[in-house]
């Protein structure tokens, strides 16, 4: 199955100080525009990875962007690293080397972990949560460390008597963005996965013939959808956009009838065991009456029907999977596609 969540890691950064054509670093505003020269410079190249991972481009041009992503980390946290103290203090500066130093290692170690936890977290409901669980653990991560930055900022700015006022740039809002597009889509993708693996299951059971097991796992795929419609009728559009609702809605009402449907499969497995029976115990016989022939026969007819009424229903459910799973895979494409603001 074709996944749609892309990796973004979320950094807030405060750049409140404005342009800094010197390195006059004894005054202070020069300073503080120093330190977020710093961290603009690593959210431009941020954004131009989540934006190239969001809007499809090639996996090789975006670990490129990612590599120049932590190039530019490690240059930033170079320069500020080489700073001088200002004034005695190291606090702040030392503070946005620490975050560099945090962003850097979840950049290059939390990542690689996340992407080997991806290849796994399809195969389980639990897996799946707890893949997502670390991805947003990394993001809590880096949100502490930037209050913490944020904090140093504002200390020293009251120290050295500077005002700070809230520079709204279109960076920072890019990156709210993204932040709050992933955090709409990741409800509406578990609503979607859990009876998706539910459905997964089911078929399983059904390759091995395993009479019990559908029966479950029919119950468990429309229990699943059914609490999936459920909560997604109090969802609401994604900025006006309820194209990943309405999607979603579709895939899960086939659950739904498809799970009334799994019933033929049920059927079919036990005329089968009722015909290989009713074949052994007339195969045994050397002399055949007429109303043994008539029963077998009408076995036989019994059991063709069954086998007709199955595969037509299978091939009816397998078109219309297709089609709404195709459905949801083309309506995440879009949403992230249209979402996900373009930066270069």
């Amino acid at each position: 199955m074709k996944k749609f969540l892309p990796f973004v890691i979320i950094v807030f950064f405060a750049m409140m100080c404005g342009k800094v054509n010197a390195q006059n670093f004894d005054n202070p505003g020069e300073y503080m525009g120093y330190i977020s020269k710093q961290q603009e410079n690593t959210s431009k190249k941020f954004m131009s990875y989540a934006s190239a991972s969001a809007h499809g481009k090639k996996a090789r041009k975006v670990e490129n962007l990612r590599s120049k992503l932590l190039d530019e980390v490690a240059t930033s946290k170079g320069n500020l690293n080489s700073m001088p103290s200002f004034k005695g203090s190291k606090e702040y500066r030392d503070t946005a080397v620490s975050f560099m130093k945090l962003y850097y290692n979840v950049l290059n170690d939390d990542y690689s972990k996340i992407v080997n936890m991806e290849d796994i977290a399809e195969q389980s409901y639990d897996a799946m949560e707890a893949f997502m669980l670390v991805k947003e653990t990394v993001d809590k991560k880096l949100e502490q460390g930037n209050e913490k930055m944020h904090e140093a900022q504002i200390k020293f700015a009251a120290a050295n008597n500077i005002t700070l006022t809230a520079d709204k740039s279109e960076l920072g809002d890019m990156m709210k963005e993204i932040h709050e597009m992933n955090s709409y889509y990741k409800v509406i993708y578990l609503y979607f996965f859990k009876p998706y693996k539910q459905e997964v299951y089911l078929l399983e059971a059904i390759t091995k013939g395993n009479i019990t097991g559908i029966e479950q796992n029919k119950n468990s795929l429309l229990k699943y959808a059914q609490e999936g419609l459920e909560k997604l009728n109090t969802a609401k559009p994604y900025k006006g956009d309820n194209a990943l609702v309405v999607s979603c809605k579709s895939i899960l009402n086939f659950y739904v009838k498809e799970a009334d449907k799994m019933s033929t499969a049920s059927d079919y497995l036990l005329g089968k065991e009722r015909f290989e029976q009713v074949k052994k115990d007339y195969e045994k016989k050397a002399d055949h009456t007429k109303q043994d022939v008539d029963a077998y026969n009408k076995a036989v007819n019994d059991f063709n029907k069954a086998v007709n009424t199955s595969n037509s229903n299978g091939n009816q459910l397998n078109q219309l999977r297709s089609e709404a799973l195709n459905n949801w895979n083309s309506s995440t494409s879009s949403f992230f596609d249209y979402h996900t603001p373009h930066y270069k």
